[in-house]
């Protein structure tokens, strides 16, 4: 499936990608009041891996593809203001008039995380040294859950998917219609990664070896293991 394909899939319209934002995580009755700290959690989560942790474009994709767009958020090139920001990161690159390889996340983030992540932004390049020190303790915070995902990962993954995800389990040699995913080449969203875990790979389409998890990780587990998964990719 093309990244375009992907994106009609996901988002089809400007409109339908803003219907979502509103109602699939319409809840922000825990913490209705965006944040910096939401910001800082958000953009650690979701936009490291392109932007790198300053912000300056040093992520792990545009470090190692050859021809990978320029991921740097200190040129003010389209996105000028916080409300040009919240556009791209809701719409995305295709739909914004940026480059497509930036998903659109209106599907996924609430508003609270939005205006969280659009301020954070605006902070990074106001204030590029307070951004980093959050980034930096947000990461600190997130170690136990790392070490939570890559205990649930050895104990359920590894025999498919291999010790580095790369779909050379001992069990590769057996499953071939189709084989274990490389999970290091995997580019789709937590919270697809979270429902596969939990309902298996059958439910969503995918291979019917993939078993649902969901009746014996917790929450806690599924997600400390889709954290786990993200730092593993490619």
């Amino acid at each position: 499936m093309s990244f375009i394909q992907y994106l009609v899939r996901r988002a089809l319209c400007p409109a339908l990608a803003a219907f979502a934002l509103s109602t699939a995580h319409a809840d922000d009755s825990d913490n209705p009041t965006p944040s910096l700290e939401m910001g800082a959690e958000v953009y650690a989560k979701r936009c490291v891996l392109c932007h790198g942790q300053s912000g300056m474009g040093e992520g792990i994709l545009p470090m190692k593809l050859k021809n990978y767009p320029n991921t740097n958020l200190m040129i003010e090139q389209k996105a000028k203001d916080r409300n040009q920001i919240k556009q791209v990161v809701i719409y995305g690159g295709y739909f914004s008039g940026f480059n497509e390889a930036m998903p659109p996340y209106g599907q996924e983030l609430s508003w609270t995380e939005v205006e969280s992540v659009a301020d954070f932004v605006e902070l990074m390049r106001e204030n590029p040294e307070q951004a980093a020190a959050m980034i930096q303790s947000y990461r600190a915070e997130q170690l136990p859950a790392l070490q939570l995902g890559k205990e649930a990962y050895d104990t359920r993954c590894v025999l498919c998917h291999g010790k580095y995800g790369e779909g050379d389990g001992r069990m590769a040699k057996i499953l071939k219609d189709p084989p274990p995913f490389d999970l290091t080449a995997s580019r789709v969203p937590e919270m697809y990664l979270r429902e596969i875990i939990r309902l298996g790979g059958e439910a969503m389409g995918r291979s019917k070896h993939m078993p649902p998890w969901g009746d014996q990780l917790s929450d806690k587990e599924i997600n400390a293991l889709v954290t786990y998964l993200m730092t593993i990719r490619d």
